[in-house]
C-alpha cells in the first residue's frame, strides 16, 4: 500500500508536535542563548567570534544533512537500527564533517558574504545557527523515537511510503517547528 504524500506530511506533522509538545520556548530560547552567549565570552574579539559562528553554522548544516542520510538508511532498509548503532552512525557523520570542515567552511562562507552590512551578516549567521541547532535536536529525538522499541509497530508505516518523500516532509517539517520555537526569540547585538 502506497502512502500520499500530504499523509506523510501530515502523520509526520503530528508526530513532530508530539515530540516537542513539552518542549517550551522559553527553555529553546534559554538553550541556544547560552550557546550564543559562550561563544561569544570565549572568541577574542568580533572577527574570531565570526569565524567560530561560521564554521558552527557550517557544522551544524552538514550534520542536519547527515541526520537525514542516517532517516534514509533507516526508511531504505526497512529495518530499525539500535539506537547505539544510530549513535555510531552520527559520531562517525560528525567526525568526518570535522575532518572535512576547513573545506567546507568557504561555501557557507561566500552564502553569507553576500550580505554586505557586518551586523547584518552577524544577526544571519545566529539566526541560521539557531534554527539548524533546534532543527537538528528535533531530527535527532525523532529519529531515536522512530527506532525504539515501543514505536516500530506503528512507526514501519512509514516503510509503505517513498523514502524521499518521507525524507522531504521531515527536513520541511522539522525547519518549521524550529522556527516555530524559535518565534520571539531576541539575540542582543
Amino acid at each position: 500500500m502506497e502512502v500520499a504524500k500530504e499523509e506523510i506530511a501530515q502523520v509526520l506533522s503530528v508526530l513532530l508536535h508530539q515530540l516537542i509538545n513539552d518542549w517550551t520556548k522559553e527553555k529553546i530560547h534559554s538553550d541556544v542563548l547560552e550557546v550564543i552567549m559562550k561563544m561569544r565570552i570565549d572568541s577574542a574579539n568580533e572577527a574570531e567570534y565570526m569565524r567560530v559562528l561560521l564554521a558552527n553554522v557550517a557544522f551544524a548544516t552538514e550534520s542536519t544533512y547527515a541526520l537525514q542520510q542516517i532517516f534514509q538508511t533507516v526508511l531504505t532498509n526497512r529495518t530499525f537500527p539500535t539506537a547505539t548503532a544510530v549513535e555510531a552512525m552520527l559520531t562517525e557523520a560528525q567526525t568526518r564533517i570535522q575532518g572535512e570542515l576547513p573545506n567546507i567552511v568557504g561555501r557557507y562562507e561566500t552564502h553569507f558574504a553576500q550580505i554586505a552590512d557586518q551586523k547584518e551578516r552577524k544577526q544571519q549567521l545566529e539566526r541560521s545557527y539557531c534554527a539548524v541547532l533546534i532543527a537538528n535536536r528535533i531530527k535527532t529525538d525523532f529519529i531515536l523515537s522512530f527506532i525504539h522499541e515501543q514505536n516500530q509497530d506503528m512507526m514501519k508505516g512509514f516503510f509503505d511510503a517513498e523514502p524521499n518523500d518521507v525524507l522531504e516532509a521531515f527536513h520541511h517539517l522539522s525547519g518549521a517547528y524550529a522556527n516555530f520555537l524559535l518565534d520571539g526569540l531576541e539575540l542582543k547585538y
